[in-house]
């Protein structure tokens, strides 16, 4: 019988257990699994592509949801960062049944509740960071942004007690005070009583502001995100995949040059993925077989001969470490592919597994890995995000007045 994993939890505290819980959450994504460990350069061009978002993130709304708790809770007179982040956790609780009015799609938690373990503030912070919605000059993180509020408040609570801050000021002028200081938001305040009205898509005004500081961010000004969004090419939100964008889109030469650099790492690396499926079902899987021959047949016209297996790790800036453990599997499935034999194929990328996983855990060599007919692993063709950043266009797109832009 096969030996069910079991996955408990020590309590090192809070960071460690969001790192956890966010590495649990992306294995649950579609893209995420990465049975080949090519998931650097599929996140670094992502990145480059979609910045600030995840195949976790949901709907749009979060980038504005988030803030607007966090800009509530620090006018609140919380000074120990633990209590902030206990705070922090309940409001975020209570928004769940507030957003699932009128069966709203897109509600993280709406299946799970109070049980919910990955927050929003911890899906979205670091696309509130990029798109500069928090004013992050040295990248804070979540926890690091709660410990430096609780610092500026108990620091302004001494200030007052020596007489530095006019004891006759009132609380909200101190707020706005500490608030202007601290510079750490830059989102229009949330309507007021606005819990009362709230949903999960954009306003006009939301919608408006997240597109305005996507395509005006230092870390997203230049990608393909921003370029869709200035020139209002909503009609993206209709297409299947992302290898349709450049059929349908002239896109400039440096954005264009990375969109195809990282389609011909795809189409490079999709092979390998279609041959683990082939090899894990003993080649009884209908589906991977005649896509190993779609595949085979479209790339061995000169595609695979000259492919530059360097491009992308030198264009993503990977770090050695990286670079040593990606290169030698890319070249050698380069040329595995060149020999024509699949026999070659199969053992590089059995190999390749065991080289991650070790032989215990690997699936191809493992006698209690049973194939299921439909299991699909290690996910289809590269989309770098497109799927889930189409969301989030969507959702732009209806804050502004939905189908007279596309």
């Amino acid at each position: 019988m096969p030996q069910t994993l079991q996955i408990g939890w020590i309590d090192y505290g809070s960071r460690d257990r969001n790192k956890i819980l966010s590495i649990l959450s992306l294995l649950s994504a579609p893209e995420a699994v990465d049975e080949l460990g090519i998931g650097v350069v599929r996140d670094g061009f992502a990145d480059l592509l979609f910045p600030g978002t995840s195949t976790i993130q949901t709907r749009a709304k979060y980038f504005l949801l988030v803030p607007y708790i966090m800009m509530e809770l620090e006018r609140e007179n919380i000074m120990n960062p633990k209590v902030f982040m206990d705070r922090l956790s309940i409001e975020e609780i209570a928004l769940i049944s507030i957003l699932k009015k009128d069966n709203a799609e897109g509600v993280i938690g709406g299946r799970s509740g109070e049980k919910l373990q990955r927050k929003p503030s911890s899906i979205y912070w670091n696309g509130i960071n990029t798109f500069g919605i928090f004013q992050n000059y040295s990248r804070l993180s979540l926890n690091g942004y709660v410990r430096a509020v609780c610092a500026l408040k108990r620091e302004k609570r001494l200030l007052s007690a020596s007489g530095h801050i006019d004891k006759g000021e009132g609380t909200d002028d101190a707020d706005k005070m500490y608030c202007s200081a601290s510079g750490f938001w830059r989102v229009p305040p949330p309507p007021e009583k606005w819990r009362e009205s709230v949903t999960i898509e954009l306003t006009d005004e939301e919608a408006g502001f997240l597109r305005d500081r996507i395509i005006k961010s230092e870390h997203s000004k230049d990608s393909l995100l921003a370029y869709i969004l200035r020139n209002n090419l909503y009609e993206v939100i209709t297409y299947d995949d992302i290898s349709i964008i450049d059929k349908e889109i002239e896109l400039p030469q440096d954005i264009r040059e990375d969109y195809e650099m990282a389609q011909r790492f795809a189409e490079f690396i999709y092979g390998a993925n279609i041959r683990y499926n082939v090899i894990l079902s003993g080649g009884q899987n209908d589906e991977a077989n005649e896509e190993w021959d779609i595949w085979y047949d479209s790339v061995t016209n000169g595609f695979i001969q000259n492919y530059d297996i360097y491009e992308a790790v030198n264009r993503l800036s990977i770090s050695r470490q990286n670079r040593a453990r990606l290169l030698p599997f890319i070249d050698k499935w380069k040329k595995a592919v060149l020999s024509g034999d699949v026999a070659i194929m199969n053992n590089h990328i059995i190999a390749r597994e065991i080289e991650l996983k070790g032989k215990e855990r690997a699936k191809l060599n493992s006698e209690n890995t049973s194939w299921q007919d439909g299991v699909w692993l290690g996910g289809r063709r590269l989309q770098y995000r497109f799927r889930n950043t189409r969301r989030l266009i969507e959702d732009i797109c209806n804050g502004l007045g939905g189908d007279k832009n596309v």
